[in-house]
């Protein structure tokens, strides 16, 4: 059985996004962008994917999607998307250049995305297959989370990882994993679902 977590170390190019995380920081601070009408219910990556393509295409604005856990999407748990398949997406690129020319330095992303969670809000035991076929992991640098009560935590396969700012967790999405934020502010990440081989040390 693979482990849940994974050590940062063995991953340097994702050390290096952990370390320049302050510019991403600032970057999310200066975000205004709005909840778009589109859901990530039963989806796949590619038909969202093609779902935003063709929302820009007919002149729509870009901004937060609504994840899955409710009929009609999510509202307390949405992501801004950032990188398809080592490709940026290029409202994003304008609205987040430093984020993206760092992201930009990662190759073997299959997507890479802002996602906040809500306060007093969580993301039911869930998991996904596809990882463990495609030979991915996941990683969550977390960029804003409650300095005081801070009771933001992801769970994989039974063990806890708690979401400071500044830290980041890789984990295996394959195994039964949870997300709760308990606290009175919104917990936001860098999520990204990246080749394993293609990253880890040589």
């Amino acid at each position: 059985m693979r482990p849940a977590f994974y050590p940062l170390d063995d991953f340097p190019a994702l050390a290096g996004l952990v370390a320049h995380c302050s510019l991403m920081q600032q970057e999310l601070l200066d975000l205004n962008a709005p909840l778009l009408d589109i859901d990530r219910t039963d989806k796949p990556h590619q038909q969202v994917h093609s779902e935003v393509t063709e929302h820009l295409q007919q002149g729509g604005d870009y901004g937060w999607l609504k994840g899955w856990g409710n009929a009609g999407g999510n509202r307390d748990w949405v992501q801004y998307p950032l990188v398809f398949q080592d490709r940026p997406i290029a409202p994003a690129l304008a609205a987040l250049p430093a984020t993206l020319a760092l992201l930009g330095a990662v190759s073997g992303l299959k997507v890479a995305a802002l996602a906040r969670l809500a306060p007093h809000a969580w993301l039911s035991t869930h998991r996904h297959p596809e990882v463990r076929d495609e030979g991915l992991l996941q990683m969550h640098l977390t960029l804003s989370a409650a300095s005081e009560r801070n009771y933001a935590y992801l769970n994989v396969a039974g063990q806890f990882h708690q979401h400071q700012s500044g830290a980041a967790v890789i984990f295996d999405g394959s195994l039964d994993h949870f997300v709760v934020n308990a606290s009175d502010e919104p917990r936001t990440i860098l999520y990204l679902e990246f080749e394993q081989a293609r990253l880890t040390a040589q």
